[in-house]
């Protein structure tokens, strides 16, 4: 069997310490052989720092400082990524189960593959399924004809290739869009 590719994380946060240790372990809990789990946090002071603390010996890097806003909290941590497969949780976020064993085999098994999403799904506090979505399957033609609603950024996994291809960068001139912004130039590839 060949090698899990590694896959990079990039979890930003800010003074979200009721959140992020569900989100954390969301990710470690994944016992992913070749994970590189990057959080940078903006200088929270309601003590999600010490909560990132409790796991540091399980992450590849963290920083705690202030930044400019989320995506450039973002940039900052995939300039220090380095795996082959990359993306991003939210704070707030959590990824399924056995998620990234599941991109990693989709990924090593169709290499013509270059992003994938999952199904977006909500959780309520107690972390039940309250609704999962149904998806039509995404293509550059339904996307430049403005035949969608949105692309759901948790669940969202691409090549580094890709990554690089598109410029290696999330745009900071939006204020909330920057993903689509992001997707939009991964769909001109």
């Amino acid at each position: 069997m060949a090698p899990y590719p590694k896959i990079s994380i990039v979890t930003a946060t800010f003074n979200q310490a009721s959140f992020i240790e569900e989100t954390i372990l969301s990710v470690l809990d994944q016992q992913y052989p070749n994970l590189e789990y990057i959080i940078i946090d903006g200088g929270s002071n309601d003590g999600t720092v010490d909560i990132i603390k409790k796991y540091e010996h399980c992450l590849a890097y963290w920083i705690s400082e202030k930044d400019a806003g989320l995506y450039d909290a973002l940039n900052k941590g995939f300039q220090k990524a380095t795996g082959e497969i990359m993306s991003w949780l939210n704070s707030d976020d959590i990824l399924h189960r056995r998620s990234l064993s599941t991109v990693a085999s989709i990924l090593m098994d169709f290499p013509m593959i270059e992003w994938l999403g999952g199904v977006p799904s909500q959780i309520d506090e107690k972390g039940r399924s309250i609704w999962v979505g149904v998806e039509t399957p995404w293509n550059k033609y339904r996307y430049l004809n403005l035949d969608y609603k949105y692309i759901q950024q948790e669940g969202i996994f691409w090549r580094r290739s890709l990554w690089e291809k598109s410029g290696g960068y999330i745009s900071t001139e939006y204020e909330l869009a920057s993903d689509l912004e992001l997707w939009s130039r991964f769909f001109t590839y």
